[in-house]
């Protein structure tokens, strides 16, 4: 299995995935919190930064979900900084990059031998699925008042069912690359 790892690291297509997944992830992220705004006010940089941040840093507004220590101020957005909150969209964007990065490397060694594509696709499709946990809060609210009370109450146990949906997810997939493609060519 560090063949699958090393083939991940070392491949600048693989990285450049696992990048522009964690970013999109990220603000997706982010704008599903309320942390990030995006509007038309064509505002100048400005930042502000809490008085008392060192204690707002730790204290939670939501399970999961932490107070911003800072505003800034961009044109047509407005960024709320709450570095728990930006750690966790990272890592879990990360994680859901990662799993994507594997697909395609899954679904590339499997061209290779002969295998159909989807296969490494399919594998994936569990971990992909958990990535998207933690940014439903977007989809219940375009589906009206009555889904989203209705759901409330699980909210709080949807950023870390994602993260434990994505590492296994990653775990399978990473096995399921592994298989398919065998050792690193020198």
């Amino acid at each position: 299995m560090p063949d699958v790892w090393r083939r991940l690291a070392g491949e600048p297509r693989s990285l450049r995935t696992v990048s522009l997944v964690a970013a999109l992830y990220l603000t997706a992220f982010l704008l599903s919190v309320g942390d990030l705004a995006i509007d038309a006010v064509m505002r100048p940089l400005s930042a502000t930064v809490a008085g008392s941040w060192m204690e707002l840093m730790l204290r939670q507004r939501a399970p999961f979900q932490f107070e911003a220590v800072a505003v800034i101020g961009l044109p047509g957005a407005v960024l709320l900084l709450s570095p728990l909150n930006i750690a966790t969209g990272l890592i879990l964007g990360l994680l859901t990059g990662v799993q994507i990065a594997l697909v395609g490397i899954a679904g590339r060694c499997a061209t290779a031998c002969g295998l159909h594509p989807l296969s490494g696709l399919i594998s994936g499709l569990p971990g992909l699925l958990a990535g998207s946990a933690c940014c439903a809060p977007l989809l219940f609210l375009l589906l009206g008042l009555q889904v989203t009370t209705a759901v409330v109450t699980t909210m709080s146990l949807m950023i870390p069912a994602a993260f434990l949906l994505l590492v296994a997810g990653l775990c399978v997939t990473a096995r399921f690359a592994a298989r398919r493609c065998g050792p690193v060519p020198a």
